[in-house]
């Protein structure tokens, strides 16, 4: 998995992307006694945010957990439409 970028970039809000919207700001967590590594994503421009959860075998985003092959067939087709126009 990639590094996310250092922490003081991602304290920074309303950093302009090429594409126009605010880049997110993420910070990895480690995994501690039962809970598993993670991502928290916050919002670019707002303090929303959600966790990512992970290990080998699945995923929990924002509190719904599920098999990493499920979060691929959700996701997958979003992230890489066949057809852009």
């Amino acid at each position: 998995m990639k590094s996310p970028k250092p922490q003081s970039a991602n304290r920074k809000m309303n950093v302009p992307r090429p594409e126009g919207y605010s880049a997110l700001r993420v910070w990895e967590r480690k995994a501690k006694a039962k809970r598993s590594p993670g991502l928290l994503i916050k919002c670019g421009d707002c303090e929303n945010a959600f966790e990512i959860f992970y290990d080998e075998e699945a995923l929990e985003i924002a509190g719904v957990h599920a098999s990493v092959e499920n979060w691929r067939e959700i996701l997958l087709p979003l992230l890489m439409p066949k057809s852009r126009k």
